[in-house]
């Protein structure tokens, strides 16, 4: 389902965030975990994207998982360091999965990055519409509204 509907609804939510494992030997704990979780009907679930994408396919794993158990779920997904490949090789994993929400990110610098200068993707924006392009997906941006502390400008 997508978030987009259960927000119309008006009526307050309740929704978790996991963050998936680094290693696959993790993988079963975060699985058993987010099973818990979906025993308590939240009404979405939202599942981070590791620094740079370094846990990605865990990310998908974990979110088909929770739309098993009929719980919408929100799959994160940053632009870090990101290619056009990298990038429609992952929504198309999200799409096969049938994962319809994802929520756009810049991400945080790994580290020792200092500058996204060299990237082609800066801004959570910029992969708004490469989602679009992949599907009829529920996309939600995340954003500073008082501006990000690395804007240029304030609009």
């Amino acid at each position: 389902m997508k978030i987009s509907e259960i927000l119309k609804s008006g009526q307050p939510t309740l929704s978790f965030e996991v963050f998936p494992p680094k290693t696959s030997d993790g993988f079963e704990k975060v699985k058993c975990a987010t099973d818990a979780i979906a025993d308590l009907k939240p009404d979405f679930m939202s599942v981070t994207y590791g620094a740079a994408g370094t846990t990605k396919g865990f990310t998908t794993e974990i979110a088909a998982s929770v739309n098993s158990k009929g719980v919408a779920s929100l799959a994160h997904l940053t632009c870090v360091n990101a290619s056009r490949e990298s990038l429609d090789e992952q929504l198309e994993a999200f799409k096969a999965q049938g994962i319809e929400n994802i929520l756009a990110l810049r991400g945080d610098l790994p580290e020792g990055v200092a500058s996204t200068a060299d990237w082609k993707y800066k801004h959570a924006s910029e992969l708004i519409p490469v989602i679009k392009e992949h599907g009829d997906f529920c996309v939600g941006g995340a954003c500073y509204p008082e501006v990000h502390p690395e804007s240029a400008d304030s609009w």
